[in-house]
């Protein structure tokens, strides 16, 4: 592999490398004297050099592509041939360098128990996120299934997607459709369909957190007895953090329903952390609740799926 870019460290150490991308305060170099990349924190880099166009998003979005020099400690200058002016800029009004658009997880886990009791389970889910300026569509998918001593005791799948737009950087209007089944729940399919706004008090790697509120169509499909049709308010709240770049991430997502007619919560969580072990690659170990106010008769009020698995992080870093 040629190397192509120059780091200057703040503490006067120099790196070779080709540059991945940086985004979310956090830089990827590939070098030639390791198969793993270099994960940097961008404000331990004091200039940036290259000798090929590099992509340059401003902090105000604007976008210049061309190669960098530094002209002094903490500047950069980009000589632009193909998109924009040459430009002399503060290191520190970088936001994000080769920015990628979409990120996610692919995991995969379960259990086996073999002896006095025979049991089985797996779980399937995925995340994924695509996001712009002003738009943002996150889709998700989960899959969990048991057996006890021959028998199927659990099965259950959801799907959702959503739409956001932001109207400043922080504030946004969305569009979501939720999906769920449960064999076990006598649920056919749960619907809902819904519009809010919500709040993004900080979106970067190393912290996320936002909250959301709003208006849903609310209808359940039961295998057996009646159907169940209403309007009812939606709030969620989403919360990352990372200790250290690429190291152990804690997350908590929660998103309920509230349902006038029938004075009943709908209330769905999952919280877990993940470990990365080599590249893309990780552990991870999760919580997913549900907990319905008002289940029917001889129907356990809440379910609980402990899982343990492999986590997979693609097309980001």
């Amino acid at each position: 592999m040629k190397s192509t870019e120059k780091l200057q460290m703040k503490n006067g150490d120099r790196l070779t490398g080709e540059v991945v991308r940086m985004e979310e305060e956090l830089l990827v170099l590939k070098t030639d004297v390791s198969e793993d990349k270099l994960n940097i924190e961008w404000n331990r880099i004091e200039c940036l050099e290259s000798d090929r166009d590099l992509t340059v998003v401003l902090k105000d979005y604007e976008t210049i592509v061309g190669r960098m020099t530094c002209p002094s400690p903490g500047r950069v200058r980009v000589i632009s041939a193909k998109l924009g002016p040459t430009r002399e800029i503060n290191s520190d009004d970088i936001l994000s360098i080769n920015p990628g658009t979409y990120r996610g997880y692919l995991n995969a886990g379960g259990s086996l128990t073999r002896g006095n009791s025979d049991s089985a389970a797996a779980n399937l889910s995925t995340r994924f996120i695509a996001k712009t300026r002003r738009h943002r569509l996150t889709v998700e998918g989960a899959y969990n299934y048991g057996e006890a001593e021959g028998s199927t005791n659990t099965r259950n799948s959801l799907g959702s997607l959503k739409y956001d737009f932001f109207q400043t950087e922080k504030l946004y209007n969305y569009a979501q459709v939720l999906t769920e089944r449960d064999t076990f729940a006598n649920l056919n399919l749960r619907l809902t369909q819904g519009l809010g706004v919500g709040y993004q008090f900080h979106d970067r790697r190393k912290l996320r957190l936002y909250t959301e509120a709003g208006i849903s169509y609310y209808n359940e499909d039961r295998t057996v007895g009646d159907d169940t049709k209403s309007a009812s308010g939606r709030w969620a709240v989403g919360f990352e953090y990372e200790t250290t770049p690429k190291w152990i991430q804690v997350y908590h997502r929660q998103e309920g329903y509230y349902t006038p007619e029938s004075s009943s919560v709908y209330l769905r969580a999952v919280q877990g952390f993940r470990i990365p072990v080599r590249d893309q690659f990780g552990m991870y170990f999760e919580s997913d609740c549900r907990f319905n106010s008002k289940p029917e008769a001889g129907k356990a009020r809440s379910d609980i799926f402990l899982i343990i698995g492999i986590s997979y992080e693609y097309a980001y870093w």
